[in-house]
């Protein structure tokens, strides 16, 4: 099979975006955008997220670490290339708070989701690693931010009921 039409096709599968925090070994924060995201259970609250094997992030998700998921609102397109990005000081320019771990926290996400390091698993070329949630909020007024055929989008979406 063809890699770039697999990548295509996949790409057809509209996904939001995320940028993924956590302390390094050193204790330095690290982030990393991420679009291979999905929910895995309700009970227990349990979350996953793809990581390329070859990114320098993957030493720093162990077993019980903390990490948040940032899901971006549409504010954020230039915190979603920043992350993207190797080897610059991802947050120089990030507005950000620390979690109870001391984890970064991104100030404009749509929602925020604590967790822990549940589990690493082996995926191909990515670590799948599945999150316990402990902690999460939400921000109904703002929008998502959108990864479509390679390229990043936002939509309107009336505002909704509390479900």
């Amino acid at each position: 099979m063809d890699q770039r039409e697999f990548r295509n096709t996949l790409g057809t599968f509209a996904t939001g975006v995320t940028i993924i925090t956590v302390k390094g070994e050193n204790g330095e924060n690290i982030g990393l955008t991420a679009n291979a995201f999905s929910s895995l259970s309700l009970d227990p609250p349990l979350i996953l997220v793809c990581i390329d094997k070859n990114s320098y992030s993957v030493p720093a998700f162990q077993t019980g670490r903390p990490f948040v998921v940032n899901i971006l609102s549409e504010e954020q397109e230039s915190d979603c290339w920043t992350f993207a990005k190797k080897g610059t000081d991802k947050f120089a320019n990030a507005q950000y708070e620390l979690s109870e771990d001391g984890v970064p926290i991104l100030k404009e996400n749509l929602s925020t989701l604590v967790c822990d390091v549940h589990e690493v698993l082996e995926g191909g070329d990515h670590w799948i690693v599945t999150g316990l949630v402990k902690a999460i909020s939400r921000k109904e007024e703002k929008q998502p931010l959108l990864f479509y055929k390679g390229k990043i989008c936002s939509i309107s979406i009336p505002a909704a009921n509390n479900q």
